[in-house]
């Protein structure tokens, strides 16, 4: 049996998005920085995206559909885990 290697491939646009999503979950969990300086942090990421938009031309029409299909996986991912069945008896 061989091994299988899935690979999504990546665009400027996915690059984009992920360093946004990055930047959020580090401006709104500050666990290992101060609040200032996960708003910081937040900046200089949002700043790479920012470079990438730009220096790859990133189309973008495609950037918005990215965000999109982006926000509904982490969407999904949340109502995945909520509806565990370990998670499920926190409910009641």
């Amino acid at each position: 049996m061989t091994a299988q290697t899935h690979r999504i491939a990546q665009t400027p646009a996915q690059a984009v998005v992920f360093l946004e999503t990055l930047a959020e979950l580090v401006e709104q969990s500050p666990v290992t920085y101060s609040p200032g300086a996960a708003a910081d942090l937040a900046a200089h990421i949002r700043g790479m995206a920012e470079a990438v938009t730009t220096e790859a031309h990133v189309h973008l029409p495609a950037l918005d559909i990215t965000r999109q299909y982006a926000a509904l996986d982490w969407h999904n991912e949340a109502i995945a885990v909520l509806f565990a069945a370990e998670h499920r008896p926190m409910f009641h």
